[in-house]
């Protein structure tokens, strides 16, 4: 027979021990808590973050935790869909492991692509705006 509370206390144990700066313990029982994700810094220090909460439920790891986002920055609401969708699928798919840094690491990456996203957006949105300035100077007399 499986022993959920040793499996929960032996995995948060460890993911206090990983994330000592981002991990908080909101309640023991239900063992509930919360994990910030930050992405890697972007152009001009710019980061996306997001603050996660996990409860275990009765039989964790054979069934997979309630999560939810507690909190985000700098995220769109299609973004924070995509986090949400993603932590299901990872979560499907880890049913019979613990798997709250595996959940972690996965929004972590996610975060990474939102900001280099964020970055490209960016870019892009300024090129089109010298091009137009470009166009402006060519032809003042025409709007654009």
């Amino acid at each position: 027979m499986t022993d959920y509370g040793e499996e929960q206390r032996n995995e948060l144990e460890a993911i206090e021990s990983i994330y000592p700066d981002s991990f908080t313990v909101l309640s023991e029982n239900p063992v509930s808590f919360t994990i910030t994700v930050t992405s890697d810094a972007g152009k001009n220090d710019e980061t996306v973050e997001t603050t996660l909460k996990f409860t275990y439920v009765d039989k964790y790891p054979d069934e997979p935790p309630l999560y939810e986002i507690l909190s985000q920055e700098n995220l769109e609401d299609a973004d924070v869909e995509d986090i949400l969708s993603l932590l299901q699928q990872q979560a499907e798919e880890n049913l019979g492991m613990v798997m709250i840094f595996t959940l972690v690491t996965a929004v972590q990456e996610k975060l990474n692509e939102t900001i280099d996203l964020i970055k490209n957006r960016r870019e892009e949105e300024k090129g089109k705006k010298r091009r137009r300035q470009r166009k402006l100077r060519r032809w003042p007399s025409r709007v654009l």
